[in-house]
């Protein structure tokens, strides 16, 4: 009887000893192998570098307004293309420094001054679209004036990397309207983005 135990037990000694070992779990204090961890995105100036992928098409998942005084970065398609766009001032209305020039009837101005400088890798030709956003969901673009009693208009042909552009652009919208935002959009960029609005 004692050998047959002694022979039992011997041939279950290999499957104790395997069962021992795969249940164990790390000795204490033991490292663990470090799980790899996400890839942290890099701007190399390529349209859409730093974007989160899960976001909507263009646009960052937590985009937020700027207000007067804040600086916003706008990138385009283009690779290169990006501006640091800062809203100095706001002004409602607008007068011109010419006495005679005016508003059409039933309309006034609104102004904004602004300044961007071309933080990209690559020359800025042309400036995009600026408008001017009411309360009832109109959208008004910039219209010509001239000088204003607030200063000289923005001129701006093309920026060279580092070169700055500053002055006002004017909106003319209905006289009983309430502009709420404002926007710059560059000429090539995706739509809807989120980029580039101020609340005024």
């Amino acid at each position: 009887m004692r050998q047959s135990a002694s022979v039992l037990a011997a041939a279950l000694l290999p499957f104790l000893l395997f069962g021992a070992t795969a249940c164990s779990g790390a000795p204490e204090g033991a490292a663990l192998a470090p799980a790899a961890g996400p890839a942290v995105p890099v701007d190399d100036g390529a349209p859409g570098a730093g974007e989160d992928p899960a976001a909507p098409e263009g646009g960052a998942a937590a985009s937020k307004d700027a207000h007067v005084g804040d600086s916003v970065r706008v990138r385009g398609r283009q690779v290169g293309r990006h501006l640091q766009a800062v809203l100095n001032a706001y002004v409602d209305p607008a007068v011109s420094v010419e006495k005679n020039y005016a508003p059409a009837a039933g309309k006034r101005w609104v102004a904004a001054s602004m300044s961007f400088v071309n933080v990209g890798g690559d020359s800025y030709g042309e400036l995009g679209h600026m408008w001017a956003y009411d309360s009832a969901g109109g959208r008004h673009g910039v219209v010509p004036t001239g000088e204003l009693t607030t200063g000289k208009p923005l001129v701006f042909d093309s920026l060279a990397v580092g070169r700055r552009a500053e002055g006002w652009v004017v909106f003319e919208i209905p006289e009983k309207a309430r502009i709420v935002r404002l926007q710059y959009q560059d000429a090539n960029m995706r739509a809807n983005s989120g980029e580039g609005f101020w609340v005024v």
